[in-house]
């Protein structure tokens, strides 16, 4: 009889209670374009065949995540195409310290993108960022955000400032942000504002995040390409 190691009982126990981690698409992504911002990486994924200055989503990664996270962890660019969305995939290095609102919207708009009205996408510590975010920046700048599990109690995340921004909030039932999602989500719905998501199977994981990011991409579709 083979004997399972730690890693193995938890990756065991993890497939049990989270599932296991859908494979990406097929899909063949579209273009992918690094280069340096401010002495960090910018990495930004293109839909197949993507012409014109098409609208942008930036994606804010986990704590511990880089730039390539999404490709390279998520494969967002092969959902992306999956999925026949019409808009890029931006990350950089280091978010959190990062100019977003100035240095970053200018380089995007320098690489070709519309950067009018962008949308947000974060997981994590990335969902509260990218909620923070799109509260600074206010519905005439952000078209949509997306935050899956993100990292904020509802007494501190800025609800009233997203009451006119499309927001998607999901968090994994087994995830200890579960609770605070979902009274974000009944509080922005009590004010009224365009809110969508809510709680279905999953840990903060990798399993979670691929599983969700199809309606993630679709949502923000919806809004960003409009």
């Amino acid at each position: 009889m083979a004997l399972i190691g730690p890693d193995g009982v938890r990756d065991a126990y993890g497939q049990i209670r989270c599932g296991r981690a859908p494979d990406p698409p097929d899909t063949a992504p579209g273009a992918r374009q690094q280069a340096t911002m401010d002495g960090r990486r910018v990495v930004i994924g293109f839909p197949p065949n993507a012409r014109g200055r098409i609208p942008v989503v930036i994606m804010l990664q986990e704590a511990g995540g880089d730039a390539l996270t999404p490709f390279d962890r998520y494969a967002v660019d092969r959902y992306l195409a999956a999925g026949g969305e019409r808009f890029a995939v931006a990350a950089v290095d280091d978010w959190p310290s990062a100019d977003l609102t100035g240095a970053l919207l200018s380089y995007l708009y320098g690489c070709g993108l519309d950067t009018r009205r962008i949308g947000l996408l974060g997981w994590s510590a990335g969902g509260a960022g990218a909620l923070r975010l799109a509260a600074e920046l206010g519905g005439e700048r952000v078209a949509a955000v997306a935050a899956a599990s993100p990292a904020v109690t509802a007494a501190r995340a800025p609800l009233r400032e997203l009451v006119d921004i499309p927001v998607w909030l999901g968090c994994g039932d087994a995830d200890g942000w579960a609770q605070q999602t979902v009274t974000m989500l009944k509080g922005l719905q009590a004010l009224g504002a365009p809110a969508e998501g809510g709680i279905s199977r999953g840990c903060d994981d990798t399993t979670y995040r691929r599983r969700i990011l199809p309606d993630q991409l679709a949502f923000l579709s919806r809004h960003v390409t409009t």
